[in-house]
């Protein structure tokens, strides 16, 4: 992988779920691109970051709460949490709920042009039937992630909510591109919640399949840059094609 130019010297970038997986990344790429980081993370890991500021994302008064310890004036807020294992709910709570949350507190006291990122996924051939729990997701509060995974049945198909919850956060980034004008809001599309990359395309495009989550962060890293003025409620596809090969599927192109 190259180095990544200064896009983000002199930014301070908090990133949530800067102890694992995509979140990690992004971290690591933002420091590289000469950001300050902000880590936020459950977990006390501090690789990559000049704070780390710690998360209980299942409890809301956590999450109140680290919205006032951050400082004012962040240059960029990147929404990467890592995707727990258990239960559909508690999925939703770490991946959906509470960083919707978090940047629904920290709006306001962004710098202004700061650019929010998030974790999204690309459409399938099920997506348009799922409209209906798309947009329940996208208004999902803290605190009301049981009753929801029971309400659309996500205990009995638990595989659904990661990419429910990448299509629920997708919506929001666009929604809030208009509710937040004086800010940039915009989605990653990495291939998989860790960024990780199917191991055929992976092998196609002569990488490992780890290399996903650099791909991913890099577009990250340029959505958070001034390079990405202007632009916002847009979803970046960084998959290494995946997104591509399937819409051509489904459009039988």
């Amino acid at each position: 992988m190259t180095a990544h130019p200064p896009l983000l010297r002199d930014k301070r970038i908090a990133v949530m779920g800067s102890g694992s997986g995509l979140g990690l990344a992004v971290a690591r790429a933002a420091e590289a691109a000469g950001a300050e980081v902000l880590g936020i993370d459950p977990e006390a890991r501090f690789d990559h970051l000049a704070e780390l500021y710690r998360l209980d994302p299942g409890d809301p008064a956590s999450v109140d709460a680290l919205a006032q310890a951050l400082p004012d004036d962040l240059d960029g807020l990147a929404l990467f949490p890592a995707l727990p294992d258990g239960p559909p709910a508690r999925q939703l709570a770490h991946g959906l709920a509470a960083p919707k949350r978090l940047a629904a507190l920290l709006a306001p006291r962004l710098a202004p042009g700061a650019g929010i990122v998030v974790r999204g996924a690309a459409a399938d051939a099920n997506r348009t039937g799922a409209l209906a729990v798309i947009r329940a997701g996208a208004s999902l509060a803290p605190g009301d992630c049981d009753a929801f995974a029971e309400r659309w049945s996500l205990n009995a198909e638990p595989t659904r909510t990661p990419r429910l919850i990448g299509w629920a956060m997708t919506a929001w980034a666009q929604s809030r591109a208009v509710a937040w004008p004086g800010l940039r809001v915009n989605a990653v599309i990495p291939a998989a919640p860790d960024g990780r990359l199917p191991l055929a395309l992976a092998a196609d495009l002569g990488l490992d399949a780890g290399d996903g989550a650099s791909i991913a962060a890099r577009a990250a890293i340029f959505l958070l840059s001034d390079l990405a003025q202007g632009l916002t409620g847009a979803s970046l596809a960084a998959d290494g094609g995946l997104s591509a090969q399937t819409q051509t599927r489904l459009e039988g192109l």
